[in-house]
């Protein structure tokens, strides 16, 4: 396994109780499409107001210039607090950790037995997601964003909201049906596209609907992440954090940047 692009591709990866899946789409809302960009910032992130914590099981494919990973996941979320994400590389071996609090981030590999540390501030030069796209990662890694507050153009195309900054930059695409973000677009000052958020499969967990299948893609770096939701549990009664990096050398984030 190539150690180094894994390890960058697993913080990109950083920038659903089970439901049925849905047939078919529920019908557009009576307003399409004369709702208000206040409104749609509403619909889009009231509901997201009752979710306090989840637990989830994934698979992963991470892609690099390096090569192709694929992984599964564990992942252990409360919001506002803390995030553990448990990588497996087959056949019983887990490969590294990943802990997010409000502030720090920490990247045990498991294998080489190294503990990186540092803030959130600290991954800025890597331009990763969990501190580009949006400023909650919890939402992040539920396929959930919506648009901050600020001026928004709204067009309309088929049955879809098309909301974007006034500089171009930032895109949204959202389903008004379901009220959700289906892809996220941001550009850089030259017109390149450098993030992608894509969302799909759709399933309805009480009064929210949030996608099984994520990509997470900056296509100027190579990088992609592609996660599917095969178990996922929002608010579950109880949460285990399990951290327990004794014995491993601790090194900054930059030293990511040099290890082999």
């Amino acid at each position: 396994m190539r150690t180094q692009g894994l390890i960058v591709c697993l913080l990109f990866l950083l920038g659903c109780s089970r439901g049925p899946r849905l047939a078919e789409p529920p019908e557009l809302p009576a307003r399409f499409p004369y709702h208000t960009t206040e409104q749609i910032r509403a619909y889009l992130r009231l509901p997201l107001d009752t979710l306090k914590a989840f637990s989830a099981q994934a698979t992963v494919q991470l892609r690099s210039p390096t090569g192709i990973d694929n992984l599964s996941a564990i992942i252990t979320a409360r919001r506002d607090d803390s995030i553990l994400i448990r990588f497996n590389a087959g056949w019983g071996i887990e490969a590294a950790r990943l802990l997010i609090t409000a502030d720090s981030v920490f990247l045990h590999d498991r294998i080489h037995r190294r503990l990186y540390a540092g803030t959130r501030r600290d991954l800025m030069p890597y331009r990763l997601p969990i501190i580009t796209t949006t400023q909650d990662p919890f939402l992040g890694l539920l396929g959930a964003l919506y648009p901050p507050a600020g001026f928004w153009q709204v067009r309309i195309d088929s049955t879809y909201y098309l909301l974007q900054d006034t500089t171009g930059y930032q895109r949204y695409k959202i389903d008004p049906a379901r009220w959700r973000v289906v892809r996220y677009e941001r550009y850089d000052a030259a017109g390149h596209l450098v993030e992608v958020y894509h969302f799909e499969a759709f399933d309805r967990f009480g009064q929210v609907f949030l996608p099984r299948r994520l990509l997470i893609a900056q296509p100027l770096q190579g990088l992609e992440a592609r996660l599917y939701y095969r178990e996922l549990t929002l608010n579950p009664l109880s949460l285990q954090f399990t951290w327990n990096p004794a014995g491993a050398g601790r090194l900054p984030l930059s030293a990511l940047s040099t290890q082999r």
